[in-house]
């Protein structure tokens, strides 16, 4: 899957349940994305600052921070290219304020079944404007390459618009005895032939118009023209004509090219070679421009994606320069960054590619993919710098430089993010003092998929050695009085700085990849063994277990099960085994056995996320399950909605006639409480009971 095809998605929502609901729905619309759930104005701030979001999906709700706040704290550039949706029931009036401000688009809250649908036309008409802008900086560039080609050359040419110039450059208008371009542009073209001629230009004229610049036939007509020109004072003169379809500031026009006569080759080569240097260097160093760079970057990317060359950018920038630039001024300052540009000139090997990047910052492509020996190559420059003394207008100036370091390799995904890694490194490396090398070391949210699994397996077994990876526990209370004490199992991961991670960051990537089971496996030996010890102690638990896709096709899977059943001596009744549904839907046959060989053992299974498509029950038929914890939509805004109540009670009252018992999530206040007691739903689970936390205290005789 191409880089730009996955969707960096932020959810701004008060409810993690919610945002992880709606990720998940986005993902079944076929959408591959990189969510992250914030649900602070502070962790809002923090999370635009650090990278870059294609949509946000923004729910309000949290405290004191609104969409118009969201807003006024983005940069001109994230406006421009960033989506912002926003889910909430307003008026029109409302709506309309809303996108002045810079709202892409607004979804009902009852109407959520949209966000899949304006998600993908929004995403589609994202990539369509940054393409544009790619494009039109292209053609921009393009163009300006062209003018300097034009006036530079010896030969006169000029740009024709039915049959006006337009532009033309200085041996063009001084060949026909003119003093200025102004003066012949905006001129007909006619004016500068002999009448003899005219009919005969007009026809070329007309001919090459209208010419298919796509696709040119081979009985096209010879594309020069042999004329008698007129110049200003009257005087005739011999001249050949040459033609071409051609585009100027996205006309279509014609390119007219007379030769000039009596350069030789030298002079010729000599000029090319004058050109080559103009289009490639920078004229004050001598080191390649930003614009080629550019060019050397995508093409580095380019070999590291199809060939597997890895190599590494250096940005460069010389500390506290500004303050240089204010005590010795714009020319003395000059000359600082020609004297440093020489010092690195005389530091790189034959495999780096050095250029002037902009002002006093340097950059450098490096052909290798030994990461200590890049470090060394930047620390070598670094030293250079420091141990060097300019003198300058009678004056020794010393100044020091910060290197941020970024690989280039298979998984790059574009020149502009690996300009943004290696800057940030750099941006690092001043913010540590100055005069430091600094790697950039992407974090999760900056990686494709095959960095993102491999990291985050790294994470997951790092934190179960050390004990970071841990368990918590969220009630689910029987609605008729069943004296078991139930628990659902979640993971949470801990990172070293003492942050929680939740599973949708982690374990998203790593079912991927497939690299999830080991996850499972943990979970289950560690959930057992917990279940053991409240046993023990006198509880009457159960705990539902939650599997990932990995787990349905291990064929080691059973045996892991009835190995720590035996091991903690375990009923295998006091253990449920949980499949979100349309994980068991893609894997029909493995689920069907899978429940087979649980119920086998003893143990119960699961449905997740169950009742959202019309043919839910359908699977029943081929799987046996024991529960069915339902999707979340079914119950959202049931206090209030009449239609939900009736749509979760005909779904339970399918599921009692099967004699599977049904477990109603997101329970989240008093009113939703009472409405769904008359569903003849058998569990409820939700922040009304209590969250998921390490400790197992609630008080299950509330309910009894």
């Amino acid at each position: 899957m191409k880089q730009n095809d996955i969707i960096q998605l932020l959810l701004v929502n008060p409810s993690e349940n919610d945002a992880v609901e709606t990720s998940n729905s986005l993902r079944n619309n076929g959408l591959t994305l990189r969510p992250k759930i914030i649900s602070s104005a502070a962790l809002f701030d923090e999370a635009i600052n650090k990278k870059n979001y294609d949509i946000i999906l923004f729910t309000n709700g949290i405290t004191d921070f609104d969409i118009s706040t969201a807003l006024e704290k983005f940069t001109s550039e994230q406006k421009n290219n960033t989506v912002v949706i926003l889910i909430a029931n307003v008026t029109a009036k409302e709506a309309l304020n809303l996108l002045n401000q810079g709202i892409n688009a607004i979804i009902d809250e009852d109407s959520k079944e949209l966000i899949g649908h304006t998600v993908k036309k929004e995403f589609t008409a994202l990539k369509a404007f940054r393409s544009q802008l790619i494009l039109s900086q292209q053609l921009k560039d393009s163009e300006n390459r062209c003018q300097q080609l034009i006036d530079s050359s010896r030969d006169a040419i000029a740009y024709i618009h039915e049959g006006m110039h337009i532009l033309s450059n200085d041996p063009y208008y001084k060949m026909f005895g003119y003093e200025s371009r102004d003066d012949i542009e905006a001129m007909p073209i006619m004016d500068l032939v002999s009448s003899n001629d005219a009919a005969k230009l007009k026809e070329s004229l007309r001919y090459y118009s209208e010419l298919d610049k796509i696709t040119i036939d081979n009985t096209k007509k010879e594309n020069s023209l042999n004329v008698i020109g007129i110049k200003d004072d009257g005087t005739e003169f011999q001249i050949k004509m040459e033609f071409q379809p051609a585009s100027m500031s996205g006309e279509d026009c014609i390119q007219i090219i007379i030769r000039s006569e009596g350069i030789n080759h030298k002079v010729q080569e000599k000029l090319q070679q004058k050109l080559a240097a103009l289009n490639t260097q920078c004229q004050e160093t001598g080191l390649y421009n930003r614009r080629y760079f550019l060019e050397l970057l995508e093409k580095t990317i380019e070999d590291a994606r199809n060939n597997h060359n890895n190599s590494y950018i250096l940005f460069i920038t010389l500390d506290k320069f500004i303050a240089i630039n204010e005590k010795l001024g714009d020319i003395n300052s000059d000359q600082i960054i020609i004297d440093i540009a020489n010092l690195l000139k005389n530091t790189i090997t034959n495999d780096t590619s050095l250029a002037r990047f902009e002002s006093y910052r340097f950059s450098a492509i490096v052909n290798t993919d030994d990461e200590k020996h890049i470090l060394q190559i930047a620390e070598n420059i670094r030293k250079t710098v420091d141990d060097h003394i300019a003198e300058v207008s009678n004056k020794s100036i010393t100044t020091t430089c910060s290197i941020g370091i970024s690989i280039i390799d298979s998984s790059s995904n574009s020149a502009q993010s690996i300009l943004t890694d290696v800057r940030k490194a750099c941006t690092i490396a001043i913010e540590k003092g100055g005069n430091q090398v600094q790697l950039h070391i992407p974090d999760a949210s900056e990686m494709n998929n095959q960095q993102l699994a491999k990291f985050w397996s790294n994470e997951v077994n790092n934190a179960i050695k050390q004990k970071r990876m841990f368990l918590v526990f969220q009630p689910f209370v029987s609605l008729l009085g069943e004296g078991s004490e139930n628990f659902e199992i979640f993971i949470r991961l801990r990172n070293e700085q003492g942050d929680i991670i939740l599973p949708h960051e982690f374990l998203t990537p790593l079912e991927a990849s497939n690299d999830s089971l080991h996850i499972d496996r943990w979970v289950i030996a560690e959930a057992m063994r917990t279940l053991a010890e409240r046993l023990k102690a006198g509880h009457k638990n159960r705990f539902i277990i939650k599997l990932t896709s990995a787990s349905l096709n291990d064929d080691k899977f059973i045996s892991w099960v009835k190995h720590n059943l035996e091991r903690y001596q375990l009923d295998a009744e006091s253990v449920i085994f949980q499949v979100i549904v349309h994980q068991a839907a893609e894997n029909l046959r493995q689920t069907q056995l899978l429940s087979k060989q649980l119920h086998q053992l003893g143990c119960k299974f699961s449905f997740e996320h169950f009742g959202k498509e019309q043919n839910a029950f359908a699977l029943l038929k081929h799987i046996k399950a024991d529960f069915l914890k339902l999707d979340g939509e079914l119950v959202k805004n049931i206090s209030t909605n009449a239609d939900k109540l009736t749509e979760l009670t005909l779904t339970c009252a399918q599921a009692n006639q099967l004699e599977v018992e049904t477990i109603v999530p997101f329970v989240e206040e008093a009113g939703s409480l009472s409405v769904i007691w008359q569903s003849g739903a058998h569990y409820i689970q939700g922040y009304f009971l209590q969250e998921a936390s390490e400790s197992m205290d609630f008080d299950f005789s509330s309910f009894s």
